[in-house]
């Protein structure tokens, strides 16, 4: 399992600036907001007592991916990522074997470009018990990878009041949130940061002057690629 992570760190820390489909709207949020729009997940899913419009699939259901766990890895099968509960689910190909997994059942994922129309690059995600073992289960998606310092982003859903519909008070929408993280090989740390050009350079001020790499332009239009310049600069600091 070491040999197959370690391919793919080399493999997305080379090809991660476009895997994002980078812009200040994230692709996910894009997505969940057009699907609304579209209404073409379905009328309403049930999730406890109300009915949900909407969806919380990252990216829809059922695309061609990978997952591994262990020695074990499955690979061009159906993915299906729920970012309400954390799990993943897996439609084996030529049978009618689907079954859930959560973050602390498998090691990471990968949901393969040519799978949607909504990203152009493959996405890697990892376990948070791959990251940090006491972190909360989650799935992390990797931004980028370095010797040190790595950088992650956390997808979750949450049920929000429809503003077009405060009537039928059972009634919700899935709503995409995600936050970023950034792990410290050498304190273990895995930290939530905030977009915010103050607090990141206050951050890591003991290490480096960061606000150079945080060029206005690209971190208002692009702020993950703006990010991974920064960490790269961060990593080739002895």
């Amino acid at each position: 399992m070491k040999n197959i992570l370690t391919t793919l760190i080399l493999t997305f820390s080379l090809n991660n600036l476009s895997a994002q489909a980078l812009s200040y709207t994230d692709p996910g949020a894009g997505y969940m907001k057009l699907m609304l729009e579209k209404g073409s997940e379905g009328s309403y899913q049930l999730v406890g007592n109300f009915k949900v419009k909407g969806t919380s699939f990252l990216f829809g259901e059922k695309i061609k991916g990978s997952a591994y766990a262990g020695n074990d890895k499955s690979e061009n099968i159906n993915l299906s990522y729920n970012t309400y509960n954390q799990k993943l689910d897996i439609s084996l190909n030529g049978s009618n074997t689907n079954f859930s997994k959560t973050p602390s059942e498998l090691d990471s994922f990968i949901l393969n470009k040519s799978g949607s129309q909504y990203f152009k690059e493959d996405l890697l995600f990892y376990s948070s018990k791959i990251v940090q073992p006491t972190f909360k289960d989650c799935f992390l998606q990797v931004i980028y990878h370095g010797d040190r310092f790595s950088f992650y982003k956390a997808y979750t859903s949450s049920l929000d009041y429809v503003s077009t519909n405060y009537i039928q008070s059972e009634l919700r929408q899935f709503t995409l949130e995600y936050v970023y993280y950034y792990f410290d090989a050498q304190t273990k740390a895995l930290k939530k940061v905030k977009l915010s050009r103050k607090r990141i350079a206050d951050e890591f001020s003991d290490i480096m002057d960061v606000s150079s790499y945080l060029d206005d332009e690209l971190f208002n239009s692009q702020p993950e690629k703006a990010m991974q310049i920064m960490f790269e600069a961060l990593n080739k600091k002895k």
